[in-house]
């Protein structure tokens, strides 16, 4: 019988294609889009627990974006291999197509004095560059 910590650290041919896809990806993705992507058909409920087991790895990061999902990113200013932390930063979603994107390191989580703040999920909503410049 395997450990909890094994799987954690296990690199099947399936867990390096999605982690390939997130770090090639430009945008956060779900588990539905991840699944769509893929060359090889996988579970759904595979597709999840890799993901479950990545974000407690500190791998990637999610946020829960407007419509209630899920959007899943491999951090790509973190500068340790294989990244370890906690993901504070802000995201985006787009109002038009519902893209969800981390935002830039220069915009910062705010501070509160006397709080030890261990994780953030903040998402800013809106439209999105692309979309605004398509209806111009």
């Amino acid at each position: 019988m395997k450990t909890t910590e094994s799987k954690k650290t296990r690199n099947t041919k399936h867990q390096k294609a999605v982690l390939d896809l997130l770090k090639n990806a430009e945008k956060a993705l779900t588990a539905d889009e991840i699944r769509e992507q893929l060359e090889d058909h996988i579970n759904k409920t595979t597709v999840y627990r890799m993901l479950d087991r990545f974000v407690e790895a500190g791998k990637i990061h999610f946020v829960t974006g407007q419509n209630g999902k899920s959007f899943f990113a491999l951090c790509k200013t973190c500068n340790e291999e294989p990244p370890q932390h906690i993901h504070n930063h802000l995201h985006f979603q787009c109002e038009v197509c519902g893209n969800v994107e981390c935002l830039p390191n220069t915009v910062k989580v705010p501070q509160l004095p006397g709080y030890n703040i261990r994780e953030t999920q903040l998402l800013i909503i809106g439209t999105c560059k692309r979309c605004i410049n398509s209806t111009n």
